[in-house]
Formats: structure tokens, C-alpha cells, sequence
């Protein structure tokens, strides 16, 4: 796929690895839509890309339910008249509770569904876009963390992002939709990241060029 010609969103635009693909992309000239709960962190990211292609584009979300993913696209479509060719759809990992923590169950629960929520919900609503459509469309799943102890939750991150990389190519593949993963070394930290940046890109970037990938996941 021609990435200059390619309608981009990418999901939590304002974390590291967002902002970090984000910027990227714009800079590449394709049309970039720019979405997250975080405002500030939204707008950072968004001046940054704006200052490289002004076509780009930011949309907050109040969360990553089903309603507000639904509501999101639609305000696309009908601002834009247009829906992504390329999702690339990030996520941060979370630290995960010391067992001994007497609220442990509930929040290590409460990552995991926002996780996956997140990270099915973006790629749902793309994927039937696509296949409505007729796109020969792309998706990326993107792995990032913000420090050191968020390390602690990345295997669970890692998991989600490989499942749904390989079940969703098995099932989007007979509608020209190809599917991918990026997954950091477990061995960096948020002191390195400048380090892994350019893996991340050039992992992601080769996804969407290579026709033939589908169902794997890369390492940066």
C-alpha cells in the first residue's frame, strides 16, 4: 500500500508510541486522524504533526467503549467523508497489582478488559468499514509502555496483541484486510526508547508496504 495516498488513524495518538507513529506518518504525507482520551497529550501530538502535513486531524474520545469507538468513526465520516485505509491501532501495557494487594483481582481485571476492549473495539469497527467498503485495508497493532514497572504487564499485552493479530488475519484475509503486530524487546525500558523508536517505525511501515504480510508479529 501507498502510504502518501492512505487515509491513517492511529489510536492513543497521545502516548509515546502514538505520538511517536503519528509523527512519522504525517511526515510521510498521508492523511492522518489522531484520536485519544487524553486532550493535552492529543494536542501535543497533534501540533507536532500539523507542523509536518497539515492534513491531520484530531478527535478526543471520553473512553474506549464501544459507544464512544461507534460515535468516533461516524464524526470521521461525516467531517471527513472518508474512513481509514490504515489502523494503527496502539495500546499502552499497564503495570500488573502485587498479588498481595487486597485490590489486586479488581484492577489487574480492570486492565485486562480496558486492554482488550480497546484493542478489539478500534479493530472491529475498522475492519467492517473495510470489508463494506472494499478497502484493501491494513492493520497494525502497536505495543508501547510508559516507564520501567509498566514491564510487569507487557507478556499480557504482548498475548492480546499476538491472539488478535492471528485470528483476525485468518478471518479478514479472504476480504483483502491484512493484519500485523509490533511488539518492543521486553528488554527495554522507558529510558531506551529513543533506542527502539526506529524499530518500531520500520517494522510498522514495512507491514503496511509488504502486500504478503498478514498474521505475524514483528519485533523491535
Amino acid at each position: 500500500m501507498k502510504i502518501d495516498n492512505a487515509v491513517v488513524l492511529v489510536t492513543s495518538a497521545g502516548s509515546r508510541v502514538g505520538g511517536t507513529l503519528a509523527t512519522h506518518f504525517s511526515s510521510l504525507g498521508a492523511k492522518v486522524i489522531l484520536c485519544d482520551t487524553d486532550k493535552r497529550l492529543l494536542n501535543e501530538t497533534y501540533e507536532r504533526c500539523a507542523l509536518l502535513n497539515s492534513d491531520t486531524y484530531r478527535f478526543d474520545v471520553e473512553d474506549y467503549s464501544i459507544a464512544s469507538i461507534k460515535q468516533l468513526f461516524e464524526l470521521i465520516e461525516h467531517q471527513l467523508q472518508c474512513s481509514p485505509d490504515i489502523l494503527i491501532n496502539t495500546l499502552t501495557s499497564k503495570a500488573v497489582p502485587n498479588i498481595f494487594d487486597h485490590a489486586a483481582y479488581d484492577m489487574f481485571s480492570l486492565n485486562l478488559t480496558s486492554l482488550a476492549s480497546a484493542l478489539f473495539g478500534f479493530g472491529q469497527a475498522t475492519a467492517q468499514r473495510m470489508r463494506a467498503e472494499n478497502k484493501c485495508g491494513v492493520i497494525v497493532n502497536v505495543i508501547g509502555y510508559t516507564n520501567y514497572e509498566d514491564m510487569a504487564g507487557f507478556d499480557n499485552a504482548s498475548s492480546f496483541v499476538s491472539g488478535f493479530t492471528q485470528s483476525w488475519a485468518k478471518e479478514l484475509t479472504p476480504f483483502n484486510i491484512r493484519v500485523g503486530g509490533v511488539i518492543p524487546s521486553g528488554e527495554a525500558n522507558g529510558q531506551n526508547w529513543s533506542e527502539i523508536q526506529d524499530e518500531v517505525i520500520r517494522n510498522t511501515e514495512y507491514i503496511i508496504s509488504n502486500e504478503y504480510f498478514s498474521g505475524r508479529v514483528m519485533a523491535a
